[in-house]
This record gives C-alpha cells, structure tokens and sequence, in this order.
C-alpha cells in the first residue's frame, strides 16, 4: 500500500482546492476531473449509509449537482478539499433516510387517520363476531391442553417469550420445551378444525 509523504499529501490539498476554484468559476474540465479522482470514493461513501443502489446514484447525482453549484463555499481554512466533499455526499445519503422516514411516517399517519375517518375500513358487525367467536375456540382448546403444553404455549404464544426464555421461566431443558410447544400446538390445530 502506498502511503504519501506530507508533502505529497500538501500538494495534493493544493491541487484539489485549486480544481474546486476552477469549478466554482464553472471549468467543466476541472469539474470531469474531480468526477474522475473522486467519484467512485464518494459513490462507495453514500452507498455504506444508504446501502441500496438506486438511492445512491440518485444521491450521487444529488451530490455532483451540489458540488458544481456549491464549490465556491469550500473555504481551505476550515478542512481538506476531500473531507468536504465526503461530508457533503454523507450529509446527503442522511437527509435521503431521513426523507424517506418521514414520508414512510407520514404515509402510516394517513393511514391511521383515514381508517378511523372512513367507515368502509371499520370491521363490520360479522367480522367483530367471528374474531370474538374464533377466540373462544382457541381459548377453550388451549383450556383442553394438558397443564405443560398449556403452560409452554401461553407463555410463548401469548406472552411472546421465545423458547429460550420459556425454558428459562419453567426451569425445563429446551428440548422438552420445543417438544411440548411443537406437540400442543399440533392437538390445538386439531382440536380448532373439529369446532369449525
């Protein structure tokens, strides 16, 4: 690996910062030759915070954009031509996660509030019926387990422990715990199709 001396890394900062002059006076030369020496390094940038494709060419395009209208805002003083342009394609790729959180809340938000609004997505009477009279099937069939299977699936099933915890609570092998969930769950399905 090759690894510059202070003074090639010195000329190199001169070097990029006078190209990020060249592009603020809008040098479509300058401009192709930073895309050249940095456009796979700030692609691979916003590719590890969006971590898809199609958003990252779209942010890399967003950022190439920006820096052709921003490049006269690069003050040598306050960082490294590269270290601007890295924070610039970072802060990007953030403000797309952050658009699209906020679109995906706004979107759930609407949802909520239009089937609270809209009666077509209120549960009709019938429906209200069948989930109360489908839960006094289940209910009455955990009820009809024997008192370990009926133990191991509550506490799974309704208290939402993994098999693991539940192993833990009652003290018991995994193994035996899997077999009693596994074996109960097969009696509940059977004992639920003979109801319906």
């Amino acid at each position: 690996m090759n690894t510059l001396t202070p003074e090639e890394i010195e000329q190199t900062i001169q070097e990029d910062t006078a190209l990020l002059q060249r592009i603020a006076d809008k040098d479509s030369a300058s401009f192709q030759q930073l895309y050249r020496k940095y456009g796979g390094l700030l692609f691979t940038a916003i590719s590890q915070v969006l971590n898809d494709h199609h958003d990252a060419e779209d942010v890399m395009q967003e950022v190439l954009v920006q820096i052709w209208n921003k490049a006269h805002l690069y003050e040598p003083r306050k960082g490294k031509p590269l270290t601007w342009l890295a924070t610039m394609a970072r802060n990007r790729a953030i403000d797309r996660i952050r658009s699209k959180q906020r679109r995906s809340r706004l979107n759930d938000e609407f949802e909520v509030e239009n089937k609270s609004v809209q009666p077509e997505f209120e549960e009709s009477v019938s429906e209200t019926l069948e989930d109360k009279e489908r839960n006094q099937i289940i209910h009455k069939a955990v009820n009809r387990l024997t008192e370990d299977q009926r133990e191991a699936i509550q506490l799974a099933y309704f208290s939402g422990l993994t098999q693991t915890e539940v192993a833990e609570r009652l003290n018991e092998p995994l193994g035996t715990i899997k077999a009693r969930i596994r074996r109960g769950v097969s009696r509940l399905e059977t004992l639920v199709k003979q109801r319906i």
